[in-house]
């Protein structure tokens, strides 16, 4: 996503360790076919009606998630609350994700940077789906984006970091039945 990772700030920062999944419910694995002519992907089993709509309202989340996050990062605007419930994050994250999300962008506005451009995000494959919980693999391209300083204008990104990596996501099901994205891990050493 759109993407809420960022060029120029540590790994850690913004991505929380994809923890292991706790439920009773055992996961499907799903290849989701790539666009373009039929590969061996395109034979893999696919995913039943009930957990592709639930991989379509996750993703969705996602989608919306990102794009409140990459124009908060490009514009140092956040619509602050002490009731987390009304901040613009709440509805598409949750627990330590949403935090490192938003202090990802306080640690921006307090540093005076910005965010140029907008990554190109594509959802690679679902990786499991179980009743209470998505994983989904994605492809993050950040070539042509770029962190400056809003004072000098300057890149502030180290240079050589690898600009096109997978993620992997997980969503959870909250009792209100929206689906929230709660984890994220970056692997920036692959390409993908």
């Amino acid at each position: 996503m759109p993407s809420i990772f960022y060029k120029g700030q540590k790994a850690a920062t913004v991505l929380i360790l994809l923890l292991p999944l706790a439920s009773a419910c055992s996961p499907r694995a799903v290849e989701v076919p790539p666009a373009g002519p039929p590969s061996k992907a395109a034979t893999q089993p696919s995913l039943s009606p009930t957990d592709q709509l639930a991989v379509d309202q996750a993703w969705t989340a996602y989608q919306q998630l990102n794009t409140i996050y990459v124009k908060a990062a490009q514009t140092g605007v956040y619509a602050w609350n002490v009731d987390k419930t009304k901040r613009p994050l709440y509805p598409y994250a949750a627990g330590t994700y949403m935090s490192a999300l938003e202090r990802d962008l306080d640690l921006m506005r307090e540093q005076g940077f910005v965010r140029q451009g907008s990554p190109q995000v594509t959802l690679r494959r679902v990786v499991s789906v179980s009743p209470t919980s998505i994983i989904v693999e994605v492809c993050v391209d950040d070539s042509g984006t770029d962190t400056v300083s809003r004072k000098t204008g300057k890149s502030v990104v180290k240079a050589g970091q690898n600009q096109r990596y997978p993620v992997t996501l997980r969503a959870g099901l909250y009792p209100d039945a929206k689906w929230r994205w709660v984890e994220a891990r970056a692997d920036r050493a692959a390409s993908c």
